[in-house]
């Protein structure tokens, strides 16, 4: 096996449309660089590469772009999901710069590139453990069976999550028959928001400070891949003694990682030396059709002058001491602003289901030896990726997601059923329909059967398409 790894400033230019808040935003300085950076594993048969951006979202145009160079037999490009990075999707009404799209895939590529140049003999390894205490579930259910994302702190309506917390960390990494470290990967699932909605300086947030941890102390490149948080952030409800939002929390939150697999690379199972297989199946996902009530309202609903509310750095705040210029998401949605805001992205899933009812998901996962890797192109509830693992047939099994594009959030049905939240709003960010995640998660449990009873014996990727409703 050899293993290759470099990474890529792609920074964008100061003035940039940044993406991750209802409200446009421009940058106006750099907290942290931005970095693509890329591990590539070849095995004598084929070469896969894994290319983690500090970006909010990936665009679907891109990823196959990015494939369709064939730099490798198989990319997996996935985004850490900072949402104080560059608008790279049409997103909230907000659009992409074309001139930074144009830098952004040059960036990946030269990454991916430079990453084959620097293969090099090595044994992969690999080790799971649990942190708690930085990850949890942002949905919560209310005293009157409802449900509010990112509630505040000390609310007395609060009854309990709706769902678990995010604890599993995961590392891959590549040292050489002598035993240094070449490279790796961090796999961890947080939303990173941790800072504060109105900053306007260009940042990696917690995942580019875990990163340049290990990389200071290891001097070579580390990969950050979120795993399932689409119902996941770093915000601890039931403590009241700390904000959880703020450079200052990057970096804590930073270090507790990096520290963490620190002492993990300690030890690991050492991955077979060949036997790299990889399938990828795209299926075809109906859209969410808009409730013939809901679209008149919208398209009946004249935009009214509304002030822009300040809106809670995600619940980090106590019920009681919220400042008076500031509202919680939960009361943001009463708002002329979010009404307003609502009728427009109703609108636009009203466009997208016309143009295209039937959404592409194409979903890729790597075996190796024991261990499956799931990359998916959406933000996944934690419910779901506790499902896979719970039925892989692999003795390992991770999940990583915002890869190969975007697709919104795919909730549970249950999260379906109950009223309030975001997630699951009429909203851009959720455009597949409610059974979604039951499609998705058959198909992953069908093709990682497949890849378990093979075992080595794939000549080739496996590639498949198929329709599901």
């Amino acid at each position: 096996m050899k293993t290759g790894f470099a990474k890529i400033d792609i920074t964008p230019p100061l003035g940039s449309p940044l993406c991750g808040q209802l409200v446009a935003l421009e940058a106006t300085g750099v907290e942290s660089p931005l970095y693509a950076s890329a591990m590539c594993i070849d095995d004598g048969k084929r070469k896969l590469a894994f290319v983690s951006c500090d970006l909010l979202l990936i665009p679907n145009s891109l990823a196959k772009e990015i494939a369709a160079e064939k730099l490798v037999d198989e990319v997996i490009v996935a985004a850490t999901h900072t949402h104080s990075g560059p608008a790279t999707v049409e997103v909230f009404g907000g659009g992409a710069s074309n001139q930074y799209l144009a830098k952004l895939k040059n960036g990946i590529l030269d990454a991916i590139k430079n990453a084959i140049d620097n293969l090099e003999e090595s044994i992969i390894k690999f080790n799971r453990d649990e942190l708690k205490g930085l990850a949890f579930n942002r949905r919560f259910i209310m005293d009157d069976d409802t449900i509010e994302t990112h509630p505040l702190k000390d609310d007395p309506r609060l009854v309990r999550p709706e769902g678990p917390d995010s604890d599993a960390l995961s590392t891959i990494w590549a040292e050489t028959p002598a035993g240094k470290i070449l490279g790796g990967m961090v796999v961890f699932g947080c939303h990173a928001t941790v800072m504060e909605r109105d900053n306007t300086l260009i940042s990696a947030d917690f995942p580019g400070k875990a990163i340049a941890c290990l990389e200071h102390k290891y001097n070579v490149p580390f990969l950050f891949m979120q795993s399932a948080c689409g119902n996941i952030c770093q915000v601890n409800t039931g403590d009241n003694s700390q904000s959880e939002t703020g450079v200052k929390w990057t970096g804590k939150m930073g270090r507790t990682i990096a520290d963490k697999v620190g002492g993990m690379l300690a030890s690991g199972i050492s991955l077979p030396p060949s036997g790299l297989n990889i399938i990828t199946r795209t299926i075809h996902l109906p859209r969410r059709k808009v409730p013939a009530e809901l679209a008149d309202w919208a398209e009946r609903h004249i935009n009214v002058n509304a002030d822009t509310p300040a809106l809670s750095d995600y619940g980090s705040e106590v019920y009681n001491c919220l400042p008076p210029e500031k509202v919680s998401l939960e009361d943001l949605f009463k708002t002329s602003f979010w009404a307003n805001f609502y009728a427009n992205e109703i609108r636009t899933r009203q466009y997208d289901y016309q143009c295209q009812p039937e959404m592409p998901f194409t979903i890729k996962i790597i075996g190796i030896g024991n261990l499956a890797i799931v990359t998916l192109p959406c933000e996944l509830f934690i419910e779901w990726q506790n499902k896979i693992i719970e039925n892989s047939p692999f003795a390992d099994t991770l999940v990583i997601e915002l890869a190969n594009g975007w697709n919104g959030y795919i909730p549970t049905l249950e999260a379906f059923k109950r009223s309030g939240g975001y997630e699951t709003k009429e909203v851009t960010s959720t455009m597949l329909v409610p059974e979604a995640g039951d499609m998705i998660f058959a198909t992953i449990v069908s093709i990682m059967e497949i890849l378990k009873t093979t075992q080595g014996g794939l000549n080739n990727s496996m590639i498949g398409e198929d329709r599901l409703s």
